[in-house]
């Protein structure tokens, strides 16, 4: 991985980061009332999961020894990049719509089965992919 392509990583990292702050401030200093903090904070990580999520498809590291093994990662990468992107936005969405006491398991739930998900679809990708010596 190069500097090139992890700087605007570290930069939407940052601006997470310093929202979370803005908004942790905002919340002790009155402006925001009740759960409207914990709620940004929430929405802007589904958020987050969606970019990552659209960012995994494209990561295609080293070429393999085959093209079917190559297209059977692709694939993969594919079916987790979907997943990802379909739970950060399931995630943002329930906790932007729905009460607190529903929202936080429906959005775990949700990145539980994503995982699960795309854990299943690497292992099925990488099954019979000859490993370098």
């Amino acid at each position: 991985m190069t500097f090139k392509s992890t700087l605007p990583m570290i930069g939407l990292a940052i601006v997470f980061l310093v929202l979370t702050a803005l908004l942790r401030f905002a919340e002790t200093s009155g402006l925001l009332d009740g759960d409207a903090g914990t709620r940004s904070f929430m929405v802007c990580t589904g958020l987050m999961v969606m970019v990552f999520g659209n960012v995994v498809p494209k990561r295609l590291k080293r070429p393999k020894a085959t093209p079917e093994a190559e297209q059977r990662i692709q694939n993969a990468l594919r079916s987790v990049g979907w997943t990802m992107t379909l739970a950060g936005l399931v995630f943002a969405g329930v906790w932007l719509f729905t009460p607190e006491v529903v929202a936080q398991p429906v959005s775990l739930g949700a990145l539980g089965l994503a995982f699960m998900v795309a854990v299943f679809h690497i292992v099925r990708g990488c099954r019979g992919v000859p490993r370098a010596a």
